[in-house]
């Protein structure tokens, strides 16, 4: 299955995640895929297009930025370049192969504050292919699983469905135990809700955790 079948029955303007068997091509001119963020040349040479340098600025980029090759780069400036060379080849799907890997967390995070004003306020969809559901967890609009060329769409509210085929953050194998202790506890995705409720559970029930 290729993605455009995919992105053809999504909303545009949205953030996806998308995992399982699924070949990361097409030949759709509006859908850029990155999986090398390597390049030749200098970033000038690789984007090679006017829209170069404002394309830079979208992803906080200034244009001094233009005159370096790809081994002048951290692995975040890469990624952003990459990210760069969709929109000012006017990409309207842009889909991304394990893209948070070589990423610290705060590069991660501003990451996904980026991909926010890509899809908000210049309408791109932004396509995710990983098996980390800890990185689509609280970017991801929804997430699908692609099976023998089927796929289903999980809503948010389905996430904790997905942590037995994916790897799955912390909290939700928490949960998990949890449960498997018979402690009855709703399906959290932020750490501070969670821990509110463990503090009324204590103290509601008495239990030592």
């Amino acid at each position: 299955m290729e993605v455009t079948r995919i992105l053809d029955l999504k909303e545009s303007g949205r953030i996806y995640g998308l995992f399982g068997d699924i070949r990361l091509t097409t030949n759709h001119s509006k859908t850029g895929i990155i999986t090398d963020y390597k390049f030749n040349g200098t970033v000038k040479e690789y984007l090679n297009n006017k829209k170069a340098e404002s394309s830079l600025k979208i992803v906080m980029l200034t244009e001094d930025y233009l005159d370096k090759k790809s081994n002048e780069l951290s692995e975040s400036d890469l990624k952003k370049v990459n990210l760069a060379k969709c929109l000012a080849e006017n990409k309207d799907n842009i889909v991304l192969d394990f893209f948070e890997k070589g990423l610290n967390d705060k590069e991660k995070q501003n990451f996904k504050r980026l991909f926010k004003k890509l899809t908000e306020d210049i309408h791109k969809t932004i396509l995710i292919y990983t098996n980390n559901l800890e990185f689509l967890w609280d970017i991801a609009d929804s997430i699908i699983h692609v099976e023998n060329n089927n796929f289903k769409t999980y809503k948010k509210s389905e996430y904790f469905e997905l942590s037995d085929l994916m790897n799955s953050p912390e909290i939700t194998r928490f949960i998990k135990l949890m449960r498997e202790k018979e402690i009855k506890i709703e399906d959290y995705k932020d750490v501070k809700d969670l821990l509110k409720a463990i503090y009324r559970i204590k103290e509601q029930e008495k239990w030592d955790i």
